[in-house]
């Protein structure tokens, strides 16, 4: 059986399916490599081969941009913490062998896809090795380079989730031992992942000198895109991880420094610190002014690199493939969705949302009240579609609470209005991603969005050197030759998001400022893992987040019970949008000076209760299963299916 799974995978390989959207043409047969991998076109399809399995079910479509890889954290929540079909085992570090979430008999799931990706890009670069003439050809050379990217992302992905893995970087064609191949230390997969993305970045261009096709395309690879991410793992590389005592060992394990010559670490900080001074000193132009900017591109289909601070993305097709505002927008109420299409872009044409990703509850009071970055991060409310009543039940009143703005709403304080209803605390949602934002012409299929994925991000970059720059947490600080000060790039990010610039820089103010920058883009989880405080972070935040579940509690964290907030109206959306909100820092325990609700103030409780209840209580708001399965458990298992199909050349560790 295990032999008939290969034999299809390397099959699927060699087909080099087609993908959706850039996805649209048909892939030549890879049988003759001297006439796919000679041939511009040709070998571009072959590159939409591994493109293609970003879009697949159970992939990227609606697993790895949905949440099912990187929450809960400190500072994120997932709604589906409380589900019952499997996907809470996800978020609260509980991941079974036999999980169908994320694993499948067939191979519809995320081991497959990342392996077929990988044995795909290992056909592509031995094939353009030897047919390519890429010292020749810019465009082959091109091609060759986001080989190299692809292979590097796919192998990186697979030690984010499942740690050590086997390390399978010649195509089964040239060694037929792959297909037993036996896991491996994942350190052999960094030196590879370094390897593939020094070569990426000698190969590709930035993506103003891209071949026509690509040319400024952020969902193509670049220079930028391969030094970005190769920064990414090197950080990683030279963090901590939970690692098994030994390869074989079945339960030991210990949380320590992959590499442990501080030497070598230092060597990696170097890399790093180099790979992102080199995105900076060419291209500082992608900073955005405006912290929404980013995030309104996304969702409103930009790809053009130059005009974008993201720098790299999963590109998914227009109403055909991706879910990303799906799960990762605010969840819209059932009204919002069918009866007001065209106010909220995204359901002109029908759609669903999940409103999976919020913010948590312990994290929201940490912002600066003047941090800009707060109102983008997370919404307090989501959107209605009726009368209002529910806001305040008598009708002068109601008149008062949604000012008519003439001539898109009407007098009669009972006509229906599309307005952002207060949420209680357990349900911020992420606010980075919004159907609002979407483009008007967006054609929506179902579940399918076709929103971009990011991966990479500018500001990344910039937190990324100033951490490198210090040596990270076991200080292995190299020397910085750049001629670029680390804290000047964190006050980039701080003055654009209008709060004190920082004097001087150490770690835990840049544990502190990518939080504030990075929070819901799926960083945050592996951030805390390299750092090796995953489990003491996440037992500070259930600790925070059950006091504040109390009266009492929240009177010792100096925040409030309530929020005070007004309506604004939004002429772009045609509806009302919470504004003015005050009790979201602390000290803002008082109504605020100007409150009246005569002038249109309302005051809601944010902390309701119900049978169970506080909202907050470990039985309604689960961060995690147990203290101790933060560390055996922040790898999902290698799943019984694949271990099944090894000949013993897979196993587990941490007692799974």
């Amino acid at each position: 059986m295990k032999r008939i799974q290969y034999i299809m995978l390397a099959v699927a390989a060699l087909s080099l399916t087609a993908c959706e959207g850039f996805f649209n043409n048909e892939s030549p047969s890879a049988i003759d490599a001297s006439a796919v991998f000679s041939n511009p076109v040709n070998t571009e399809q072959a590159i939409y081969g591994v493109y293609d399995l970003f879009g697949k079910n159970n992939s990227y479509l609606n697993r790895l941009a949905c949440g099912y890889n990187g929450l809960n954290t400190d500072i994120e929540y997932s709604t589906k913490s409380t589900s019952t079909d499997g996907v809470e085992e996800l978020m609260l570090y509980d991941c079974s062998l036999g999980n169908t979430n994320v694993s499948s008999v067939n191979g519809t799931d995320i081991w497959s896809y990342l392996n077929t990706m990988i044995e795909r890009c290992n056909n592509i670069i031995e094939g353009l090795d030897q047919y390519g003439d890429v010292e020749h050809n810019a465009t082959m050379a091109y091609y060759l380079g986001e080989a190299h990217f692809l292979r590097a992302f796919a192998t990186l992905e697979q030690v984010k989730y499942w740690g050590d893995v086997p390390a399978r970087f010649v195509s089964l064609a040239k060694d037929e031992k792959g297909v037993d191949a036996r896991k491996a230390d994942r350190n052999l997969c960094y030196e590879q992942i370094r390897l593939d993305l020094n070569r990426a970045a000698e190969l590709l261009p930035w993506s103003a000198e891209c071949p026509e096709s690509v040319k400024n395309n952020v969902g193509r690879a670049s220079k930028a895109a391969a030094l970005a991410l190769l920064a990414r793992a090197d950080l990683m590389y030279a963090g901590k991880a939970v690692r098994p005592n030994t390869i074989e060992d079945p339960s030991g394990y210990s949380v320590t420094f992959n590499v442990t010559d501080a030497d070598k670490r230092q060597q990696l900080y170097k890399e790093a610190l180099d790979a992102c001074a080199q995105i900076i000193a060419t291209e500082d132009f992608k900073l955005a002014a405006d912290f929404a900017t980013p995030f309104k591109q996304i969702c409103s289909d930009v790809t053009d690199y130059s005009k974008m601070e993201h720098i790299w993305v999963i590109p998914f097709a227009d109403g055909a493939r991706g879910r990303v505002l799906n799960y990762n927008a605010p969840k819209l109420s059932d009204d919002a969705k069918t009866a007001v299409p065209g106010h909220l872009h995204g359901y002109a044409k029908g759609g669903k949302s999940n409103g999976h990703v919020c913010i948590s509850p312990a994290f929201i009071f940490q912002f600066d009240k003047a941090d800009k970055r707060r109102e983008v991060t997370f919404v307090t409310g989501q959107w209605e579609y009726n009368n209002g009543a529910s806001e305040v039940s008598d009708d002068s009143a109601r008149a008062v609470l949604f000012p008519i703005v003439a001539p898109d709403t009407v007098s009669d304080p009972n006509a229906l209005r599309l307005f952002q209803k207060h949420n209680s605390i357990d349900k911020f949602f992420l606010g980075k991603y919004r159907f609002e934002w979407m483009a008007s012409t967006r054609a929506l299929s179902n579940d399918e969005d076709g929103v971009d994925f990011p991966i990479l991000r500018y500001a990344d970059v910039l937190l990324m050197f100033a951490e490198a720059s210090l040596g990270g947490i076991s200080g292995d600080a190299p020397a910085n030759e750049s001629g670029l000060s680390p804290v000047e790039q964190v006050n980039k990010l701080r003055r654009r998001a209008g709060v004190p610039e920082l004097a001087t820089l150490d770690m835990d103010a840049i544990k502190q400022e990518r939080a504030f920058e990075l929070c819901g883009e799926y960083v945050r989880k592996y951030d805390l893992m390299r750092w090796g405080c995953l489990r003491e972070s996440l037992v500070a935040t259930q600790n925070t987040v059950r006091k504040m579940a109390t009266s009492a509690g929240r009177a010792e964290l100096n925040i409030a019970d309530s929020i005070c907030y007004k309506y604004r109206y939004d002429s772009e959306v045609k509806g009302y949008v919470m504004d003015s909100i005050y009790g979201l820092a602390k000290g803002e325990t008082a109504r605020p000076a100007t409150f009246n609700k005569a002038t249109g103030w309302q005051i809601k409780g944010i902390y309701y209760s119900d049978s169970k209840g506080n909202l907050l209580h470990e039985d309604n708001y689960p961060i995690f299963v147990a203290e101790e399965n933060l560390e055996t458990r922040q790898y999902w298992p290698i799943f019984a299916t694949n271990i099944a199909a090894s000949n013993g050349t897979l196993w587990n560790n941490y007692g799974y």
